[in-house]
């Protein structure tokens, strides 16, 4: 077991001690780091894996954060959030330090993008904050085990990698899981949806007299629609468009997307979009499950 020594945080005489090297059996955390290094993301990773989090733990509870005996992994973030409360953290022990930290004009960047107050507002805006920021926490930087560089990675990036430090082995919950349903815009929108696409523009099989009493889920009404050349390039550019959006949100660490087709009614055009986005999605590599809200609404004649 070694111990980092570094002087006094933000002008305080004191030292702060942390443990580095904590027994291999070891499974309490503390994540820290620069504001906008993306503690937020890791956080957000770990809480996803099932691994039980506090975010902005003062630091005088560290010591007995770290005290609580555990099989499984466990994390704590602190950092200049504690502002003073630092100053008095001199050991902790039973702990492993993970630090993430970006190049000064990547914070800055990312910092002005941001709505949350930074810890160190008081020192000035963008460098002058970042830079007192260093110097509250650079003994933490100097105790962590390991430090990790986030400014080249995605946030998909980030939550591998802090996944693989904390937990090494233990796997997230699955990725991207998408939702595709149909619904009758008549009855209503589909508020939780994050995508709504509308169908009403392609040919209604509801004038079609033979087809009006049948849904989307019966062939002869899937065989009207496909029919046509509009109905056929609708479903190429929206299977298109949703395959994008779903490797973007996969990407920023987005676990569901719940895309909703409408039509009038919701019982013919949005259920074929719905089942043929769907199967096109399904067949790029996504999990998805389809769900038709109105199909089952009485024939509105």
């Amino acid at each position: 077991m070694t111990a980092a020594v570094g002087p006094g945080i933000a002008g305080h005489p004191g030292t702060l001690r942390m443990v580095s090297r904590a027994d291999a059996e070891t499974t309490t955390w503390v994540l820290t780091g620069m504001s906008g290094a993306g503690k937020s993301t890791a956080l957000r990773a770990l809480e996803a894996a099932g691994i039980p989090c506090i975010d902005n733990l003062p630091a005088p509870l560290l010591e007995a954060f770290t005290a609580v005996p555990r099989t499984e992994p466990a994390v704590a973030v602190v950092d200049a959030r504690s502002g003073a409360a630092l100053a008095d953290l001199e050991k902790v022990s039973g702990a492993r330090v993970v630090f993430l930290d970006a190049p000064d004009a990547v914070l800055v960047r990312r910092l002005a993008d941001s709505s949350r107050p930074h810890p160190c507002a008081a020192a000035g805006a963008g460098q002058a904050a970042v830079s007192a920021e260093r110097a509250m926490i650079s003994a933490l930087r100097a105790a962590a085990d390991v430090v990790v560089d986030t400014g080249p990675l995605s946030d998909a990036q980030l939550a591998e990698r802090v996944l693989e430090v904390v937990a090494p082995g233990q796997a997230a919950r699955p990725g991207l899981h998408c939702t595709v349903s149909s619904f009758g815009f008549k009855y209503g929108p589909q508020i939780e949806a994050d995508w709504v696409i509308d169908s009403r523009i392609l040919p209604n099989p509801f004038w079609q007299a033979a087809l009006r009493p049948l849904t989307g889920l019966d062939d002869p009404v899937r065989d009207f629609l496909l029919g046509h050349e509009e109905s056929r390039d609708f479903i190429d550019r929206t299977s298109e468009l949703l395959g994008w959006v779903a490797s973007a949100a996969e990407d920023r660490g987005r676990r569901a997307l719940h895309v909703a087709v409408g039509c009038t009614g919701g019982r013919h055009r949005s259920v074929v979009i719905a089942v043929e986005v769907a199967a096109r999605l399904s067949a790029a590599g996504l999990a998805v499950d389809v769900r038709h809200r109105d199909v089952n609404r009485p024939d509105p004649r």
